[in-house]
């Protein structure tokens, strides 16, 4: 359980409402309110505004501004189940969900709320926050148990989310739910797996499946994300769908709503502010939602310098306005550290902050082992301080002694972050470090990468750092040794141990070679040599150490994004150029290539779908080419490796069980429950059928000549025939159904296993040999050694047992705790892999001593397969996945993607591609083949690579491809748009010379439209040469270059007078008008252009700027009563009434319906008393209007 513990502090008295709203699993307490140290400041007057912490439905009663967008919300909980809420950084989503809409539902009555983030764990997250509503009244340490078990149950399966919350609804029968999923975008900072990301978004969106109708639930699932990860959450498909339909985004307020944010929460106290001060606050905020962190925060500092009831200018400046707040704060409260404190804090901040590549920083949660039990009270300074929140986590842990388990204890961990991002964006100290530390931090998360792959590949030591990795590492140690973790320091000196060994093993063996009595030259060439041995050894180990962590640090966060595609082929085609890349590193990194390739979205190249039933066996062609798969849907299919269906074996009346390709590739045999063998040729031709069995048909098999087939059948017999169909004879001995049956590799013999517990050896003419017995259960797999001398028979007893033809028991492998379920050897036939029932794979030699036991799967292993050059071990098991193994037990990679148990394995002769079938009527290829993969994964990006601007020529170049002439085309324009006017203009004639399309007449025609804008933005030189260029790019254009920047500089000063919010930009439009005036004396400004820029700036207080536009607009129209009435108004707000009057009088006498004379007469008689009329009412009512 987390529980968050939030010092807001601010200096002020707080509210605290005694009917407290209850949302389960939401902590948000208030721990200290602090008095306000001012003498100055009431303190009895409580603070309304809430600095950098989001508001809470215990002060939703100070909580403006989004009253319409909180209505929005209010209506969809009626009409949607799920309620997407998307928003930039600091947007106030957490606040519009917490203060806005859980108080709206509150009032209505009749629901009840729960809260979560998912965290680096979303489905024990999600657990925590359901099991208060899902068992009642259980105690917090009950509690805790059961939400780790709810999260087991809802990972495997065990139970439904929707079940759950059929359950809840029986507990709470009158209510409805509202389920609060904050800061989703933790799904993808914090939890790095990305299989765990889409099961739980699979289980989130399965079952709140409808978001356009009311579902039958009566929950209702609201989610914050920030929209900068919406990219994140587009990559997956499910996901996408239901956004592109339904997100709501939370835009930037306007200016009504932020001045309510401003003045209300204060109106409310009775606080006012000093004339000016709003408007002024209001100009000082960018309308960008991510700023309204600052303002909130300056507003909280300026209510703690308060003069009594009011708001006063000279505090505004004193706190450093909005723009300065929150530095001004954090400088001060660090300026009241100790010196050697304040190095602690620097130390503190650098690890709460993760280094964005290529984007912005981003904080980060911290534990307080990461830290340091010793900065852990300045930690708890800077959480009262308002800089840091911390944190409690429950988290369970077995504790493992000499190999029993012990029960599940509870253990709390404690964490920190940044208060708020806003912290990292605007206090410049903070930045000055990350500026400082940022190579540091970079390695420090790249260190962290390596580190967890290496604890989850269960401290493999060949994931230890090597080579130019371990140098950099070490000379971290050295300078920032108090910087790194425990966990971190053991990492580093883990693989310092590891390189010290095996330098004092190459020590030894120098001193093996001097210490001979090798004559001198004979020792110095030996050594030449042996040196160079040992720099190409250090060259290729230090490589690899590089690949790695390479691979190390790819594995997290591994996506179908285009950079993450771009960094795997990198990868893969330096491992193409490597000297000599472990075998396990290239499948690692061809693992990392598949993946991408076979990323959902993308073409799938591995899935070969049509079958209409559970597939049961899958076999390659001898030569490759093909793969034969047969299904309980009672047909074959014949594919190709890309995935194309060659053809339907049709024929058989009942499923298929067995299927097998001629030694020679050119037939297919197949055996099913229609009591026969089918033999057919590659084009899905039916040579013959095989009848003569009296049941199901559960095994065939060719002998090596490819002369004949054996099959083994639920009748007890096993049968050998000719490929034209003739019966040659029939092995009667078995007792019971035979299950498997093997030719020997001289063909000279065949092995059936059954269930009547032992095997049977056979010569060809039917004589049988001997039987094997010994097995106390069904035998459920049967082999031969590749050298014909051995037989290896696995049985449902749990055992394997090794047998000379002769019949003799050589040994037998016990180990395995249930049923046997598959047998191979190894192609040297030194080795024996077995698959069982016990969800372990065991590698034993042939003297019966088990190697290794492979462990990691979850349910039963069906099948195992050895590679051919017998590196690897493939087993594939009911838990739907297919291992990859070294034979020294590290698993290599786990293939997921079926959907169902995998019931077979398979590799291909050239040991590229391993096939699996399953349960879910498919097959699955798995390409290991790194040219074949590349090809694939570079024409996914190829369309990218050739027509967008972004990608760099060294990263074009990774697959071959060069910018066509569109891409040089769209640089040029996306350098024009910047203003950089030459290299746009060279982009412009490479895109011409190389692609006629893209002519010079069109890049002039270009280079007019970003003039244009340039010249509207006021980059005048800028907008100058692009135009200039354009008649040299098209001789045809007529226009004078100064003349066009003058008038479209004009018209952007036309456009910022005429837009109702141009409150920020009157000064800009002063300047466009002179500028406009400046490049081109001649342009013609009508007194109406004039007259609108001096009422716009008068009425938003800047008369003393644009009285001079007002004597202009009289100057060119003097019999226009209208411009008199706007200069009146400026004459007013700047001191001169008589002049005013003056103005008004001839606008009453020339101008104006019957109401608007009175209203100036109105003015007048104001101003004859010395009155100014314009208050700020007036002003707002003349803005309003």
């Amino acid at each position: 359980m987390k529980i968050c513990y939030y010092s807001i502090d601010f200096f002020c008295k707080r509210s605290i409402n005694q009917s407290r709203t209850i949302i389960y699993n939401y902590y948000y307490q208030e721990q200290t309110v602090i008095t306000a140290t001012e003498e100055n400041v009431n303190d009895n007057l409580l603070c309304p505004y809430q600095g950098l912490y989001h508001f809470s439905p215990e002060n939703a009663e100070y909580f403006f501004g989004r009253e319409v967008f909180v209505e929005n919300l209010f209506q969809y909980t009626e009409t949607r189940n799920f309620i997407p809420i998307l928003g930039a950084s600091g947007s106030g989503k957490s606040s519009v969900i917490l203060a806005g809409l859980v108080p709206k539902l509150v009032k209505i009555g009749h629901w009840q709320f729960t809260h979560f983030r998912p965290g680096n764990d979303p489905f024990h997250a999600l657990a925590q926050a359901l099991v208060p509503l899902y068992v009642k009244n259980l105690d917090e340490t009950d509690r805790i148990a059961q939400a780790r078990k709810l999260a087991g149950y809802f990972q495997d399966n065990t139970i439904l989310l929707s079940d759950v919350f059929s359950t809840i609804q029986g507990n709470y029968p009158n209510n409805r739910i509202l389920l609060i999923a904050d800061q989703f975008e933790e799904l993808y900072t914090l939890c790095n797996d990305e299989q765990t990301r889409r099961n739980f978004l699979d289980i989130l969106l399965n079952t709140f499946k409808s978001f356009a109708e009311k579902s039958s639930l009566s929950t209702v699932l609201v989610g914050t994300m920030r929209a900068d990860f919406l990219g994140n959450a587009l990559s997956y498909r499910p996901l996408a769908d239901v956004l592109q339909k339904g997100n709501i985004m939370l835009g930037p307020m306007n200016e009504k709503e932020l001045k309510d944010i401003i003045e209300k929460p204060a109106q409310k106290l009775g606080v006012s502010f000093e004339g000016g001060l709003v408007e002024r606050i209001l100009r000082d905020v960018d309308k960008e939602p991510g700023n309204l962190p600052l303002l909130e925060f300056a507003l909280t500092e300026l209510w703690n310098k308060r003069k009594g009831k009011q708001l006063t200018h000279n505090a505004y400046q004193e706190i450093g306005e909005v723009s300065g707040a929150l530095t001004c704060y954090a400088d001060s409260e660090f300026s009241k550290l100790k010196p050697e404190q304040q190095q602690q804090v620097r130390r503190i901040f650098v690890q709460l902050v993760r280094p964005g590549a290529g984007t912005e920083d981003t904080r980060r949660v911290a534990t307080k082992a990461e830290l340091n039990d010793s900065n852990w009270n300045l930690v708890k300074q800077l959480a009262d301080a308002r800089l840091v929140v911390t944190s409690r986590t429950v988290i369970t842990r077995e504790i493992t002694d000499n190999s029993q388990q012990q029960p599940q204890q509870l253990k709390e961990q404690e964490t920190v972050e940044v208060v708020h991002e806003a912290l990292i964006k605007n206090w410049g100290q903070l930045r000055q470090w990350m500026a400082t530390d940022r190579e540091f931090r970079t390695w420090q998360e790249r260190l962290r990468a390596a580190m967890n792959y290496w604890q989850e590949k269960n401290q493999d030591q060949g994931l230890l750092l090597r080579g130019a990795a371990l140098v950099q590492a070490s000379e971290q140690l050295k300078t920032r040794r108090d910087e790194l973790s425990q966990d971190e320091l053991e990492f580093i000196q883990l693989s310092q141990e590891l390189y010290e060994k095996e330098e004092k093993q190459k020590q030894k063996q120098r001193q093996q070679i001097v210490g001979g009595s090798i004559a001198f030259a004979v020792i110095v060439a030996l050594l030449g040599v042996w040196s160079e041995v040992q720099r190409r050894k250090a060259f290729i180990g230090e490589e690899n150490a590089n690949f790695r962590t390479e691979i190390a640090t790819l594995q997290p966060r591994l996506n179908s994004t285009l950079p993450v595609q771009m960094d795997v082929i990198k990868l893969n085609q330096k491992l193409k150029q490597a000297q000599a890349p472990t075998i396990d590193i290239q499948l690692q990194g061809t693992d990392l290539l598949r993946q991408i390739v076979d990323w959902p979205g993308q073409k799938p190249i591995n899935s070969l779908d049509g079958h209409e039933n559970s597939v049961i066996g899958v076999t390659f062609s001898p030569d490759g080419k093909f793969i034969a798969s047969g299904s309980w849907d009672n047909t074959v299919k014949l594919w190709k490796l890309d995935g194309t269906l060659v053809t339907t074996l049709k024929g058989h009346e009942n499923s298929v069980n067995s299927v097998a390709f001629s030694p020679d590739g050119k037939f297919i045999a197949s055996g099913s429950q229609d009591d026969t063998v089918k033999l057919w040729k590659l084009d899905g031709t039916l040579v013959t059928t095989l009848k003569g069995h009296e049941s199901d048909v559960l095994g065939v098999a060719f002998s090596p000549d490819g002369k004949f087939i054996a099959s083994g059948s639920w009748d007890n017999i096993v049968k050998l025939w000719k490929l034209d169909g003739t019966l040659v004879t029939t092995l009667k001995g078995h007792e019971n159904s035979v299950l498997g049956v093997a030719f020997s590799p001289d063909g000279k013999f065949i092995a059936s296993g059954s269930c009547d517990k032992t095997v049977k050896l056979w010569k060809l003419d039917g004589t049988l040999v001997t039987t094997l017995k010994g097995h106390e259960n069904v035998v459920s797999s049967v082999a031969f050694s590749p050298d014909g001398k051995f037989i290896a028979s696995g049985s449902w007893d749990n055992i394997v047992k090794l047998w000379k033809l002769d019949g003799t028991l050589v040994t037998t492998l016990k180990g395995h705790e249930n049923v046997v379920s598959s047998v191979a050897f190894s192609p040297d036939g030194k080795f024996i892999a077995s698959g069982s029932s016990d969800k372990t794979v065991k590698l034993w030699k042939l003297d019966g001593t088990l190697v290794t036991t492979l462990k990691g799967h979850e349910n039963v292993v069906s099948s195992v397969a050895f590679s051919p050059d017998g590196k690897f071990i493939a087993s594939g098991s009911w838990d739907k996945t297919v291992k990859l193994w070294k034979l020294d037990g590290t698993l290599v990679t786990t293939l997921k993607g079926h959907e169902s148990d995998v019931l077979g394995v398979a590799f291909s002769p050239k040991g590229d591609v391993i096939a699996s079938g399953s349960g879910y009527n498919t097959v699955k290829l798995w390409n290991f083949n790194r040219d074949e993969l590349l090809k694939h994964a570079c024409s996914s990006i190829t369309g990218y690579l050739r027509n967008n601007p972004n990608p760099s020529d060294d990263e074009r170049r990774l697959c071959g491809e060069k910018a066509s002439g569109k891409v040089l085309f769209l640089q040029g324009e996306k350098l024009a748009a910047e203003g950089k006017i030459k290299q746009a203009v060279s982009k412009f004639q490479q895109a011409a010379k190389l692609d006629s399309n893209f002519s010079l007449k069109l890049a002039a025609a270009s280079l007019v439209l970003f003039g244009e804008l340039l010249a509207e933005n006021g980059k005048l030189d800028e907008a100058i040469l692009g135009f200039q260029k354009a008649l040299e790019f098209d001789p045809g254009l007529k226009f004078n270059p100064k003349t066009e920047v003058a008038k479209h500089r004009f018209k952007r000063g036309q456009q910022l007078i005429e837009d109702i919010e141009y409150i920020e930009f009157d000064e800009e439009a002063i300047l466009a008008y002179n500028q406009a005036q400046e490049l081109d004396p001649n342009l013609k400004i009508s007194a109406s252009d004039w007259n609108q820029l001096c009422w716009a700036g008068s009425i938003n207080k800047e008369a003393d700027q644009v009285i001079f536009a007002c004597n202009k607009a009289v100057e060119l129209d003097p019999k226009n009563g209208w411009v008199y009435n706007s200069r009146g108004l400026a004459r007013t707000l700047t001191g001169d009434s008589k002049g005013a009057i003056e103005d008004f009088e001839i606008f009453v006498k020339s101008a104006g319906n019957a109401e608007e004379k009175k209203q100036r007469k109105a003015w007048i008689a104001s101003l004859n008393k010395g009155k100014n009329p314009f208050t700020d009412e007036v002003l707002e009512q003349l803005r309003s209007n």
